[in-house]
């Protein structure tokens, strides 16, 4: 009997390992699936928004205004369409991988329908203009029902890259994942890389020694929170980006019709560009990732890209010390992007003009990604940015909320004791917290923190 007992053990146990790595792989596949499927919809999209640029041009060559203001119209649409189908169709591609919908990213991207629906016409500053004006008539109640239907439909990979219009960004440590993680893992190297005299200037919360949460950045909005393109509008004439030649090569090798003329160059119209987000790929330069060969400048570019995340459950059989069952979660992230070129050599923005020019997808490592450090469905981290650190900031401790891992760590922040023994390391071995550089994580402070 003793001997079965423990030949139990062992099955029940080589069951869970093989299920867990099951999971796993599963959860990888579907990830990044999920991205490069998300990607080559962008590149998708971004081809037929130069497609009805060149279409422009050609109804400029023959005076038909309207078909310009059509055309404008829909290359607006595009701006959110296209996005939400790269959304769809990664759901689509997580599920054929064998993944589950996950009802919390459900439940979040039906919350954020309603507030497109309901917050995003109403919300006003103080001078009586409107917050979130919409780039066409209609936008957020269709883009609403387009979030809405991914939603009820399950969502399985959630858009870990995503960029509310709500959202506060940048330049306070309390919205950088990396502060609370350090505080967890007692990483001073992480405050002597990145804020070098916290540890020493901070006072107790009240009164609050932190600055405001900065505000949403207010911009023109014509590009989807969820996948944008980066995309801007500029009244100009086509002249002020390419030439005749060009733009005739690029309609006959797409089959478009019509012809161009000096008429189509010359005249001022609205053209579709790529926006300030398409910069040059810093972090892919620097040598922050180990490159195995050097990055060919066609492909030297920050714009659109995907970034995905899939959270899957393991229902483990061995029993925990409480005689309950285990359930461990699994969380995959993946990044891809479009990749195009003009003239084989040139950047795909290299004229400013959208045209068409991206062929093909591939799959990059995640913080080279435009996600941000905690990722936009990292749950627990949004519901932190959201309800838990306002709360923090107008109550202090007394607004932290139990359960949640990041106010735990705003608890053990307030700690002076704590505070005191990271300077007293640092005082000694802050020579240890140096950045290492194309080394793939290794080092006393370098790697990324999600390099794959």
């Amino acid at each position: 009997m003793m001997v079965l007992f423990v030949l139990l053990f062992v099955v029940i146990w080589i069951f869970d390992l093989h299920k867990s790595i099951y999971i796993k792989s599963v959860s990888r596949n579907a990830g990044d699936s999920a991205a490069l499927m998300a990607a080559r919809w962008q590149g998708k999209t971004l081809n037929l928004v130069g497609d009805l640029n060149i279409m422009q041009a050609m109804a400029l060559s023959t005076g038909d205004t309207n078909t310009c203001t059509a055309i404008n119209n829909m290359q607006a649409r595009l701006c959110y369409v296209g996005p939400m189908i790269a959304l769809m169709a990664a759901q689509q591609a997580g599920k054929n991988n064998g993944i589950f919908p996950n009802p919390d990213f459900d439940a979040l991207l039906g919350e954020h329908a309603a507030e497109v629906r309901f917050d995003y016409p109403a919300q006003t500053a103080p001078d009586g203009t409107i917050l979130f004006p919409e780039p066409y008539p209609e936008c957020w109640n269709e883009y609403a029902n387009m979030l809405d239907l991914i939603a009820k439909d399950g969502v399985v990979a959630g858009p870990d890259n995503a960029h509310f219009y709500g959202d506060s960004t940048g330049g306070h440590t309390l919205l950088d994942i990396g502060f609370y993680d350090a505080v967890a893992g007692r990483s001073w190297c992480w405050f002597f890389n990145n804020a070098p005299s916290l540890l020493t200037d901070y006072q107790n919360f009240f009164p609050c020694w932190w600055p405001a949460l900065p505000d949403p950045p207010h911009q023109t909005y014509m590009n989807s929170e969820i996948f944008g393109l980066g995309l801007e509008k500029q009244v100009s004439s086509l002249s002020a980006f390419t030439d005749e030649d060009t733009i005739t090569t690029i309609a006959e090798e797409r089959q478009l019709p019509g012809s161009m003329t000096s008429t189509g160059m010359t005249l001022s119209a609205t053209w579709y560009i790529y926006g300030s987000s398409w910069t040059t790929w810093n972090i892919m330069n620097d040598r922050s990732f180990p490159l195995t060969g050097s990055l060919k400048p066609q492909y030297n570019y920050v714009g659109a890209d995907a970034a995905i995340r899939i959270e899957a459950d393991i229902q483990r059989l061995m029993p925990a010390r409480n005689g309950t069952g285990l359930v461990s979660r699994v969380t995959w992230t993946a990044a891809a992007k479009p990749f195009g070129y003009l003239n084989e050599d040139q950047r795909p923005d290299s004229c400013g003009l959208v045209i068409p020019a991206f062929h093909a997808v591939r799959l990059i490592p995640i913080d080279a990604s435009t996600a941000p450090s905690g990722g936009s469905y990292n749950i627990g981290w949004r519901r932190h940015l959201s309800y838990h650190l306002p709360e923090y900031m107008e109550r202090g401790l007394e607004g932290l909320t139990a359960g949640c891992y990041y106010c735990q760590q705003l608890q053990t922040w307030e700690d002076q004791a704590f505070r005191q023994y990271g300077v007293t390391w640092l005082s000694s071995n802050s020579w240890q917290c140096t950045i290492s550089v194309g080394g793939g994580g290794g080092g006393s402070g370098g790697g990324t923190r999600r390099g794959h």
